[in-house]
């Protein structure tokens, strides 16, 4: 498309095994993410077991104790921090650009060698159920959680976080175990945006990356549908009501592009018409959002919105009648204008933010999903029909209504 920036001078390219994808950007930081095709829906008979892996990714290695690995990493910067999804376990890390040898061997090191030490899974064990609770405490987490595993079958249904029973019955050889499977180079991706060399990047990878890990990619298991229709889970007499609306969408990049941009003019934003209709027409509740969650062959939008007590009806009707207008009267040309003009800001942002283009692109690499330049001109060369096509079969499709409250 005329107007856009050519993609940037990204090198992609296998090293025993590890895709490595590296963008030059100038500047004194360097951005590292590892990407391990390790998510909970590899988590198989145990709920749960991807995400206590993850936690003991800190616990300590056959190097370094937990004291010690945290020290190094504030030695080296910043934002080393571990997430778990149902694709993946993501892994990050920013340091300067003449530290980044000493951080990929710090990322590399939890990669190979991290333990699972009996005395510190049991402790990690309390602090996930901790978790679990705080999840389950909360109304709408909880109301979330028991939709997402109506509307999906395994192996996506179950929470990430695994259960309370699941978590109490994992031993340290289940978590050991996993790691030995899934942490292997040819199921990972290391994704580096910044200003080291190329020089110094391959230096690094022939002192770090294991010759004896090389592996193969996970079997990824197709995800099964749950069932559509209504939920409805009780709460207190004085209690807040919540709604959360599922919509199956199709995978496919470029409807969920097409999505990404109808979701901007119906979603949580001020602007966006359901929270017009929540917050400033009805006066109903606070808590508005709307978002798009996918993976290797499943997608969902999921619309979420709170009122007071007595009026989950309520609120599911508005929703459902904000999604219906929508599908049925488009959306205005103007509306889409000022639409794409928020995903055009949100490109560039993303120029300013290393870990968030590392994140990215380590995704991209796994998954197939456009990069970020081809994402930005696919969205750029929608055209408004395919737009609300893409909106509409989405509200027309199979679907899931989630309330809690009288």
């Amino acid at each position: 498309m005329k107007g856009l920036p050519r993609p940037a001078r990204v090198r992609t390219f296998r090293f025993r095994g590890l895709t490595v994808v590296q963008e030059p950007l100038p500047g004194s930081l360097t951005a590292i993410a590892l990407h391990v095709r390790a998510g909970a829906r590899f988590d198989g008979a145990i709920p749960g077991l991807a995400h206590m892996a993850e936690h003991m990714l800190f616990q300590g290695t056959d190097e370094m104790d937990q004291l010690a690995l945290n020290r190094r990493a504030a030695e080296l910067g910043g934002s080393h921090n571990a997430t778990t999804g149902y694709e993946s376990i993501a892994l990050t890390i920013e340091s300067f650009n003449g530290d980044v040898d000493a951080a990929i061997a710090l990322l590399m090191d939890q990669f190979y060698r991290s333990r699972v030490e009996p005395r510190r899974f049991r402790k990690e064990c309390r602090v996930v159920l901790d978790e679990i609770r705080g999840f389950r405490d909360d109304p709408l987490d909880h109301l979330h959680e028991r939709g997402w595993g109506t509307f999906f079958g395994a192996p996506i249904g179950h929470p990430i976080c695994g259960t309370v029973g699941s978590v109490r019955a994992m031993e340290p050889s289940d978590v050991t175990g996993f790691l030995r499977r899934r942490f292997v180079n040819a199921n990972a991706v290391l994704a580096v945006v910044g200003g080291v060399s190329e020089e110094a990047l391959r230096a690094a990878l022939a002192r770090h990356v294991s010759k004896d890990r090389v592996g193969r990619p996970a079997r990824v298991l197709g995800a099964r549908r749950g069932r559509g229709g209504r939920l409805r889970l009780p709460g207190s007499d004085r209690g807040q009501s919540f709604v959360v609306r599922f919509l199956e969408v199709d995978p496919a990049p470029a409807n969920l592009l097409a999505l990404g941009v109808a979701l901007d003019l119906v979603g949580a934003d001020p602007d966006s018409t359901l929270f017009q209709a929540v917050r400033e027409l009805h006066g109903l509740g606070y808590e508005v959002s709307a978002e798009l969650e996918w993976g290797s062959g499943w997608g969902a939008a999921v619309l979420s919105a709170s009122a007071g007590p007595g009026r989950a009806d309520r609120l599911a009707r508005i929703i459902d009648e904000v999604l219906q207008r929508s599908a049925e009267e488009g959306f205005a040309a103007a509306d889409l204008a000022r639409a794409r003009k928020k995903r055009r800001f949100g490109y560039e942002l993303l120029r300013e933010r290393r870990l968030d283009r590392a994140l990215a692109r380590a995704d991209s690499a796994a998954t197939g999903f456009p990069s970020i330049e081809d994402s930005e001109r696919i969205v750029a060369g929608l055209d408004d029909e395919s737009i609300h096509a893409a909106w509409r079969r989405a509200v027309a499709g199979r679907t899931l209504v989630a309330a809690l409250g009288d």
